[in-house]
């Protein structure tokens, strides 16, 4: 159970508001079409075969910006779990930008309130709610605990196979994530039948799995997500439900094909 505690307290941040942003940040953005199709999505988290609860993940576009949240509610026997994230990010050059990072979570244990701020004007990373600058050498490729999930997308649109993403955890420490693609497969999901790309997350002297299946004909949607400790699963997350809002260029053109 302790394991099982540990791990659901991650749930979704290690793999994928309202915000006072950098205004010259958000000046040197467009959106002139969407660089990423927008959505609404819930899931059903399974162990060992049995539902422990529900998540929710969407993508919204905003004038000058986009933003991503997750949110999930779990229950296992006398442990919860319910925490919300947000992530606010631009795109550039078909990279990514994020500008603001929330997370909330409460339950069994303590609540827990992690915030941050990139300045990229002013090269800062600013944390907590009273927005301290944090110590720590400037990055131009970070990324936040969500909205690397939407640059993984970019990166396979562009043919790539193995990645390496600079991700700010919560705390606004950098820590680097390595992936590759495995295979392609079909996956039955409460959702439907699909065909998806399997991509496992790469770590040396770990005893911790992580894989992800993305579909590409959903514009590379995640689709499912499972977690492993030892080889022995801590909970898999499958799709349920999709709602699309706006369609990618790239998804409107490769439907017409």
């Amino acid at each position: 159970m302790s394991r099982w505690r540990r791990n659901a307290a991650v749930l979704f941040t290690t793999f994928l508001i309202s915000t006072a942003v950098s205004s010259t940040a958000v000046a040197e953005s467009t959106i002139e079409s969407p660089a990423f199709s927008t959505f609404n999505a819930e899931y059903l988290i399974y162990r060992g075969g049995k539902s422990h609860g529900k998540a929710k993940r969407y993508l919204h576009q905003q004038a000058d910006h986009y933003e991503m949240g997750y949110s999930s509610d779990i229950s296992w026997l006398v442990f919860s779990d319910k925490r919300s994230e947000t992530s606010t990010f631009i795109v550039q050059d078909a990279q990514i930008r994020p500008l603001h990072y929330l997370m909330k979570r409460s339950g069994t244990g303590s609540n827990r309130h992690y915030e941050w701020r990139l300045d990229w004007q002013q090269q800062q990373v600013l944390t907590g709610k009273k927005a301290a600058v944090k110590a720590i050498p400037w990055q131009d490729n970070w990324l936040d605990p969500l909205s690397y999930h939407q640059q993984l997308v970019n990166d396979l649109k562009a043919g790539k196979t193995e990645f390496s993403y600079d991700v700010l955890n919560r705390d606004g420490n950098s820590r680097t994530y390595h992936y590759r693609v495995e295979l392609e497969e079909p996956l039955a999901l409460p959702y439907g039948n699909v065909r998806a790309i399997r991509i496992a997350r790469v770590e040396e002297n770990s005893e911790k799995q992580v894989l992800a299946w993305v579909a590409p004909e959903l514009d590379y949607m995640l689709v499912r997500l499972w977690r492993g400790e030892d080889n022995v699963e801590q909970f898999d997350v499958q799709l349920h439900k999709l709602e699309w809002l706006q369609r990618s260029e790239h998804e409107r053109l490769t439907e017409t094909e």
